[in-house]
């Protein structure tokens, strides 16, 4: 029985959207499939970004130019976003993110579920086809009310070795601005005494209305010099960013690296309107079970 294991970090959000999921594991077997994920409750503060609601649909994209010319371009399940007037917040997501989504015969994989209630200091994880929803008590430290600097860790989608970050600030993210750079800079940066480190350009793009929401944008060069990583010729990464300073939220990132080809990942059908209040509680006759640690949800699809 062939074993496909996709691993992903917990992805915070600006406005407080997290998966945080540890890892996610699916077996193939002859009748159907079955899965495995694994969830955590993570230690970052989560901020309530109040006063902006809107939900949106999140799609990530991937194309590589192989080395004869070929295309590869893969299209990625579209996640459901939700945020209320409070700060509340509601992921909707496929349970198959890796390669078998892909496929034109796959089963129906279930959709999973995560509210962060930042006002009553909780989580629900939950899926639409089990009655059960998994609750967490938010950590002491999440309770703080943050600046407008947020935290954003990479989530690698299976087969692509695209790193698909959310959030404002690119700190941690892979080839991404450092949220300590006072301004945008159209000058190299080079480490002090260290000459295989990449330079760095930031360049100011202005404004531009995506999605209907004006966003403002900023494009980061890395470029690293012959012979810091064993390579002949230079290598450039080209991240391109779009915030929306009012939804505090980027609308559009696009990454292209001639080593791993280009990513977008970008908000569409974007409503400004308020959700549902509904949205950000378990549903009615779901049974609610407490979690004080990392727990699993286990789902099986027939083909």
């Amino acid at each position: 029985m062939k074993r496909f294991l996709a691993s992903f970090s917990c992805a915070l959000f600006l406005s407080a959207f997290s998966l945080c999921q540890v890892s996610s594991s699916v077996s193939n077997g002859p009748n159907g499939v079955h899965g495995t994920m694994n969830f955590y409750l993570p230690n970052h503060r989560v901020a309530a970004i109040a006063g902006a609601p809107y939900s949106a649909d999140t799609i990530d994209e991937h194309v590589q130019t192989l080395e004869d010319g070929t295309h590869v371009a893969q299209t990625f399940p579209t996640t459901k976003v939700y945020r209320d007037s409070m700060g509340r917040t509601r992921t909707e997501r496929s349970a198959m993110r890796g390669a078998m989504e892909r496929r034109a015969n796959r089963p129906e994989s279930p959709i999973v579920v995560e509210i962060t209630d930042p006002v009553a200091h909780l989580r629900y994880v939950f899926t639409l086809d089990q009655p059960v929803a998994h609750r967490q008590e938010l950590p002491e430290t999440s309770r703080n009310n943050l600046p407008q600097r947020q935290t954003v860790h990479a989530v690698t989608s299976e087969g692509t070795g695209i790193a698909v970050a959310s959030g404002v600030d690119d700190s941690e993210a892979p080839a991404a601005p450092t949220a300590r750079a006072a301004a945008p800079s159209t000058g190299a940066r080079r480490g002090v005494g260290d000459d295989s480190r990449p330079q760095s350009t930031m360049e100011d793009l202005g404004t531009q209305v995506i999605e209907g929401i004006q966003t403002e944008g900023k494009r980061h060069t890395l470029t690293w010099p012959v012979g810091s990583m064993g390579n002949d010729r230079p290598i450039t990464h080209i991240l391109e960013t779009w915030i929306s300073p009012e939804l505090k939220e980027v609308i559009l990132r696009k990454s292209d690296d001639p080593r791993s080809g280009e990513h977008t990942h970008k908000l569409v059908n974007i409503d400004r309107s308020e959700p549902d209040p509904s949205l950000f509680e378990p549903p009615t006759g779901y049974t609610v079970k407490d979690e004080t640690g990392e727990f699993t949800i286990e789902w099986s699809a027939a083909r």
